[in-house]
């Protein structure tokens, strides 16, 4: 069901690139566009409630990445993103 939701999603919402990485209970979700990466979140918090679920909440996070992911959070006085 989650396929089906993100690709509903997907084709609504998003204007760049979303990639979806599943791990058995785990999945990672890559965004183009900062903005869309918090919508979604938002948003699947919202269906998840529907259900009575929640996501964790320390190892659910939002994390810049790609080649000038490095460099922007060092402009920004920011640390690397926790393992």
């Amino acid at each position: 069901m989650f396929d089906l939701w993100v690709e509903a999603w997907r084709k609504k919402a998003a204007k760049g690139d979303v990639i979806v990485v599943r791990y058995f209970d785990d999945l990672v979700v890559g965004f183009e566009h900062r903005a869309e990466a918090e919508q979604f979140l938002k948003e699947f918090r919202e269906r998840l409630a529907k259900f009575g679920l929640e996501l964790h909440q320390e190892k659910t996070r939002l994390i810049e990445f790609g080649r000038f992911a490095a460099r922007n959070r060092k402009q920004r006085g920011e640390e690397n993103p926790r393992p």
